[in-house]
């Protein structure tokens, strides 16, 4: 018995007290793993911030089949367009972090637009738990069939008369229109920007000769350099494409160290429990293994590339980073 030297003996708590504190520190002690360990116990909404039909969705839905069945549990595809991706990735950063609302984002919404807009619903390096880097994509800089200069030569008539060399991408502050900054401010020239309206009309003007070179994504680009109709210059990443292997590096052409791709990966909203984090992240590492899944990238041009979570905050950091470096520099202005 409990002894209180100012009041006295206190009585001794009942059997059902003692229940109630048992049952609370069970609780305590079992309820956040329980829920981490029965994830997911009903289907995963796999938003993707893009139209259906384009790189970044059909890369998603071939994710969200295999995910599935990983997962145990149905993986929902639910596109959410507009805004160069900020509709979709400020939805899913406004979601409970249950880990049941996901974002399959691409460099734009999840790091260049921070870059370009002073104010966003959103930040992308505050507010999401990264999961994955999932694949990266190089893209192509390609000219019409008909003309005969080099990269080369074209760098050289730019030094000589800045702007007379007109360079197509699918939008100012796209990442194509990134990567020829890119390659303008390591040459020291100034190349003429001509913005279009998705990759139809931007290969179809480059074929057409209204542009003297466009960076493209590589399958709009592709069945036209493989037809005869455009001409593949080089290809941005660090290593050449598995999808246009005899298209040189900007780095073989007499640029070193200039490797540039756009890329997805996965992520929660901002306080998703890190067990939850890495159930997904397990996943997506395995689905990434997945026969259709590496089909579905490599008829993209793509290259997996699974991560860490911390690996991909690190990325992510990195990205808004040298996008804020080649913004600046280059002075591009939002559409």
């Amino acid at each position: 018995m409990a002894f209180d030297m100012f009041r006295g003996p206190s009585p001794r708590p009942g059997p059902w007290v003692a229940l109630i504190l048992l049952l609370l520190l069970a609780v305590f002690w079992v309820a956040v793993p329980a829920k981490a360990e029965t994830y997911p116990a009903k289907p995963v909404k796999l938003v993707i911030p893009y139209p259906p039909g384009g790189g970044t969705d059909i890369t998603g839905r071939a994710m969200a089949q295999t995910l599935s069945e990983i997962l145990g549990q149905p993986v929902i595809i639910e596109n959410k367009p507009g805004a160069t991706g900020m509709i979709g990735a400020a939805a899913v950063a406004k979601s409970p972090p249950d880990g049941y609302t996901v974002l399959f984002g691409a460099a734009s919404e999840m790091a260049i637009n921070a870059s370009l807009f002073r104010s966003m619903a959103y930040d992308p390096r505050a507010d999401f738990e990264p999961v994955s880097l999932v694949a990266t994509f190089p893209l192509v800089l390609v000219a019409p069939a008909g003309s005969t200069r080099s990269l080369q030569e074209m760098i050289d008539a730019s030094r000589s008369t800045p702007d007379s060399i007109s360079y197509g991408s699918i939008g100012s502050g796209s990442p194509q229109h990134l990567a020829a900054e890119l390659l303008a401010s390591m040459a020291g020239v100034k190349l003429l920007h001509v913005p279009y309206k998705g990759s139809g009309p931007l290969v179809q003007d480059a074929v057409a000769g209204h542009v003297d070179m466009a960076v493209s994504s590589v399958p709009p680009a592709v069945p036209l350099v493989r037809g005869g109709k455009l001409r593949a210059l080089a290809v941005t990443s660090a290593e050449r494409s598995a999808a246009l292997p005899d298209v040189p590096t900007m780095a073989e052409l007499g640029f070193p160290g200039y490797a540039f791709n756009t890329w997805v990966g996965v992520a929660l909203p901002k306080g998703t429990p890190p067990e939850i984090v890495e159930r997904l992240r397990a996943a997506l590492v395995t689905a990434l293994e997945a026969p259709g899944v590496k089909a579905a990238l490599r008829d993209q041009g793509a290259v997996p590339a699974g991560s860490s979570a911390e690996q991909f905050r690190r990325f992510v950091q990195e990205e808004v980073a040298r996008s804020d470096r080649i913004v600046a520099r280059a002075g591009i202005q939002p559409e």
